[in-house]
């Protein structure tokens, strides 16, 4: 469930503001309403989405759809200390990902993505977006990796994450659509 709260991101980049999830309280809560243990009161503000364009495409008839392959290049930042935790071009000590094989693009399928592997606000960020199509996503912890986080990659439990997301190619086509 998806709706556009706001026209404004507060960096002239043309971003909207998404909420995704159903309205209101959305706490996980015993039966009797009491807060289960170790977790907090959420509301729907927690699930707020922040996608601005950054680089518009030169032509687009066909965005990213759930299923779609998409080749991206990314540079990801914890908000809070402005740290680059990851990207697709990213070495760890001079040495590239183990996986990646130096390659300066991934590739994933919209909507299908491990557990884990990517954030779930990559899923509603990213759709509709079109090759050659720059944008700025700012995930919330409750669509990034919550209260966990992933310490080895320098994600710190509750982080506001910053994705800047380059669409490369769709199923393969790299030329716009």
């Amino acid at each position: 469930n998806l709706s556009s709260i706001s026209g404004e991101d507060g960096g002239g980049g043309g971003g909207v503001t998404t909420q995704v999830a159903p309205a209101g309280d959305t706490t996980q809560r015993n039966t009797d309403g009491s807060v289960k243990p170790g977790n907090v009161v959420r509301s729907q503000n927690d699930q707020r989405l922040t996608v601005s364009q950054l680089i518009p495409p030169k032509l687009c008839n066909h965005g990213a759809t759930t299923d779609d392959l998409l080749e991206i290049s990314y540079l990801g930042i914890v908000v809070d200390t402005g740290a680059v935790f990851d990207g697709s071009a990213i070495k760890i000590n001079g040495e590239a990902i183990p996986g990646r094989a130096n390659d300066v693009s991934l590739f994933f399928v919209l909507g299908k993505q491990p557990f884990g592997q990517f954030p779930p606000g990559w899923d509603v960020g990213l759709e509709g977006m079109c090759v050659g199509e720059r944008r700025r996503l700012i995930i919330p912890p409750v669509l990034a990796y919550g209260s966990t986080g992933v310490p080895r990659r320098g994600i710190p439990p509750n982080a506001t994450l910053q994705y800047d997301i380059t669409l490369v190619s769709i199923n393969g086509l790299a030329t716009p659509q």
